[in-house]
């Protein structure tokens, strides 16, 4: 391809670019030139999508200008790297027989289970018969496009959903007539509108990074619409039905983005349907509708037509309408359970009704088959007795009789039908104001379907020019002097407070801290506790990691302190195989022993050092020990130390990202 034919496609994708290749942008705001380094110096200000920057050394130029820079390279290896990044290359005339779900080394799936997947498999095969070219259908209508043909000619275009898998496909034969693939799954999934195929996690990290995403009925309108609103990615969710579950799943997936419906204006039905749903699908995910302003049939790829491209853009614009939200209450649901009949609804309704009541914020583990609800920020399971109770208080709202066989029956099938929970995103901290990437350094709002699972109390807030432990946390800073006693051990134990507040339990390691009473070590913890969150942290015993039935106790936690251990002697299998990251038979009460990792870090508090009779070095590998050597006397022992602390937390959190922006550092200092 041409160079100015990439930087179009790359329009409106250069936050995903810059990510693909490494380059740190920051997030609008001023931050260290990737090119010179100069402090403060740059911005990138992403003007209409192409990827414009400034620097007060370097100057300023656009996407592809920043990246010969980088790189120190011509523009013709610079476009290169972007047609990598948006799986350009190699894509002219055979598509890809490898573009579905074949695993590769730099690029694991999300789910092992999709090659199984008949769907999948039945789109895989069509694609791969289908080459890229251009349908006389839209060339008749004054679109050039490239989107995948078969044999005969007809547009063959898969449907995706937000599992990262073929949701199935839509043939598009030469008259325009459209029928989907059979096995199709219609709802919530979408056609991305896009002249390059791209893998579904490609789609899902487009999606997860775009801006503006604008939501339309059929592929033609998309295609038209890209003519006219270049920075936007667009996608079909097929029909006026299927709007508002398409947007549903985007607002799930991308918090933050302007979601725009562009819905077709049916004004010779009554009631108007692509009006009424591009409305419903607006208000669902607090987005815009733009619906062809005019007396008659007409959707946007029928206005472009008629008046061409600019004049469809500015219409577009014009009648860019946010609708009033809904008021929609626990009240409203009280009000309107007065006109159901929970009684005659079968489980699945109830179920559904269930859902609704928490909001669609349920989901499913399948490895422990707990139900898990989405609140204050992370997955937290709620348990099935609360569920019925719930239900229960449902029936008795609207004034009819219940039997726990129903309740019970609607909490099954509740089981059955919610979305299964995806992996938890690494390399993220999920503050209460937000997340924060680790390998970006960016901050940004809370999205579910980052899947996590804890969240601290803490507010994130970038570290200000010149802030320092000594100036601005004091009795932090104090007590780290005492419990250390020189810089390098300082920088170390800073390392393991980092590894605490990450939740690097991935590095395999275990944190043991021993001294005489005095010495700091439960300052230690209460900091470590406070940067894990307290509802994150649960106390146990070396005993405890050995048995299966203990070990369901710590489960959901992502800090295990082993505090005032007694004498121990043993191999320490238990600890062994949690922090090495393998898998532990779990044995709760009263319900179905499996087996799952443990992400969480395990720190023991101790006088002395445990003694382990495992001589195989799987122990020693993994353990970090600090030892607190100076006892503070009595009358020098501040009681409202950790209190003192608590205030600071703000900052130290800030301090220990700033001090170790490579984790790689960190780790380093640990292995030490």
């Amino acid at each position: 391809m041409k160079i100015n034919e990439i930087t179009a496609q790359a329009v409106g994708k250069w936050d995903y670019i810059f990510q693909s290749l490494g380059i740190e942008v920051g997030n609008g705001k001023h931050c260290p030139c990737p090119v010179c380094g100069g402090k403060d110096r740059f911005r990138f200000d992403n003007q209409n999508g192409r990827g414009t920057y400034i620097c007060n050394q370097c100057g300023s130029g656009d996407g592809l200008e920043l990246i010969k820079n980088y790189y120190q390279c011509d523009a013709k290896e610079a476009s290169n790297k972007v047609a990598e990044c948006l799986n350009l290359s190699n894509q002219n005339n055979q598509i890809r027989a490898n573009l579905a779900f074949r695993k590769i080394d730099s690029e694991p799936l999300h789910n092992d289970n999709i090659p199984d997947n008949p769907v999948c498999k039945k789109v895989e095969y069509l694609l791969s018969k289908a080459t890229l070219g251009q349908s006389q259908y839209l060339t008749k209508k004054g679109l050039t496009f490239d989107l995948p043909l078969l044999d005969n000619g007809r547009i063959f275009v898969p449907m995706l959903n937000l599992h990262n898998e073929y949701a199935g496909g839509q043939f598009i034969e030469l008259d325009g007539s459209k029928h989907l693939m059979r096995g199709s799954n219609k709802k919530s999934a979408f056609i991305l509108v896009c002249s390059v195929l791209s893998r579904p996690t490609e789609v899902y990290a487009n999606l997860l990074a775009h801006n503006e995403i604008i939501i339309c009925e059929g592929l033609t309108t998309g295609i038209s619409i890209t003519e006219f609103r270049h920075p936007s990615m667009v996608i079909s969710a097929i029909d006026a039905g299927n709007l508002i579950h398409v947007a549903k799943s985007i607002r799930e997936l991308n918090s933050t983005a302007k979601i725009i419906i562009a819905g077709d204006n049916d004004i010779d039905q009554s009631p108007n349907t692509g009006l009424a749903k591009a409305i419903e699908a607006a208000q669902a995910v607090n987005g815009y509708y733009s619906i062809p302003d005019i007396d008659y049939k007409c959707d946007w790829d029928d206005y472009r037509q008629q008046f061409g491209s600019d004049n469809a853009l500015t219409h577009f614009n014009k009648n860019l309408i946010k609708p009033e939200l809904p008021t929609v209450t626990k009240l409203n649901m009280q009000t309107e359970l007065s006109s159901m009949n929970l009684s005659q609804m079968a489980s699945s309704q109830r179920a559904e009704l269930l859902n609704q009541y928490y909001d669609n914020n349920l989901a499913i583990n399948l490895t422990t088959d707990e139900i898990y609800h989405y609140q204050d920020n992370a997955w937290q399971p709620i348990s099935d007795k609360l569920l019925m109770r719930t239900l229960a208080d449902l029936f008795t709202q609207s004034g009819e009789p219940f039997n726990p066989l129903r309740i019970s029956s609607a909490v099954e099938s509740l089981r059955l039908s919610l979305p299964i929970m995806g992996t938890p995103q690494k390399d993220l901290i999920c503050f209460k104001n937000g997340v924060y990437e680790l390998k970006s350094q960016t901050f940004r709002p809370h999205n579910k379907q980052d899947w996590l699972l804890v969240s601290n109390d803490i507010d994130y807030y970038p570290a200000k020019e010149n802030e320092s432990f000594d100036t601005h946390a004091p009795n932090f800073a104090k007590w780290l002097k005492r419990a250390s006693g020189n810089q390098d051990k300082a920088k170390n134990i800073l390392a393991a407070l980092y590894m605490i507040l990450a939740n690097r339990h991935d590095w395999q390691l275990f944190l043991e801290v021993t001294g005489a009473g005095g010495s700091g070590k439960s300052v230690f913890a209460e900091i470590a506790t406070m940067l894990s969150g307290k509802n994150n942290t649960v106390i146990g015993t070396m005993d405890a990691l050995e048995k299966a039935r203990d070990r369901a106790l710590i489960v959901g936690y992502s800090l295990v302190i082993l505090p005032d251990q007694p004498r121990y002697m043993s191999s320490g299998a238990g600890l062994k195989a949690i922090t090495g990251g393998d898998e532990v038979a779990i044995d709760p009460k009263h319900k179905q022993p499996y087996s799952c990792k443990i992400p969480a870090v395990v720190l023991v508090i101790n006088n002395e050092a445990m003694r382990f009779n495992e001589r195989n070095g799987g122990i020693s590998r993994r353990r970090v020990i600090f030892h607190f050597g100076e006892v503070i006397p009595e009358k020098e022992r501040d009681l409202n130390l950790v209190s003192k602390i608590e205030q600071e937390l703000p900052l130290i959190v800030r301090l220990l990202l700033n001090e170790f922006t490579s984790p790689a550092e960190a780790k380093e200092r640990l292995h030490q």
